[in-house]
């Protein structure tokens, strides 16, 4: 059996391509925030149309539902908040994989659709966001979250 030489080289190149693994899949569940700083992230959404509202679903397990501000403003429904990472101080992490931080998220919403009753409830840690169909203007309005 013939024994193969050491090639330095071939095995550099093999750490760089782990390291690439690495930092690809790092900075894919990394997001920037609305301030460009990282340890944001996007909470996954459900938009659909019936023929009497527009319906809103937003997962976002772990936040406080008043760490949560929803308001329609112009033709945008925008929902903002923050999940804080509760750690303990004498603990040791040796994985961390959910999201953490400042989130936002913005919805255009369709023509026809009443700004004045926009409806939210947060629900095991799925909100729900209703805007009834009809007209409106252009004003920014608070929706509070039930």
């Amino acid at each position: 059996m013939a024994q193969r030489e050491w090639d330095p080289l071939k095995e550099l190149v093999g750490v760089q391509q782990r390291m690439n693994k690495l930092f690809e899949s790092a900075l894919a569940r990394t997001n920037f925030d609305a301030e460009g700083e990282i340890g944001g992230w996007s909470p996954v959404a459900d938009a659909y149309e019936t023929d009497r509202a527009m319906v809103l679903q937003i997962e976002i397990p772990g936040v406080d539902q008043g760490a949560l501000d929803v308001r329609v403003d112009r033709d945008e429904l925008v929902v903002q908040g923050e999940r804080r990472m509760d750690r303990e101080p004498s603990g040791e992490y040796h994985r961390v994989e959910r999201s953490f931080g400042k989130f936002s998220r913005r919805f255009a919403i369709p023509p026809g659709t009443d700004r004045e009753s926009v409806e939210a409830v947060y629900r095991d840690g799925v909100l729900r966001v209703t805007l009834a169909r009809r007209g409106g203007d252009g004003r920014a309005i608070k929706v509070a979250v039930r």
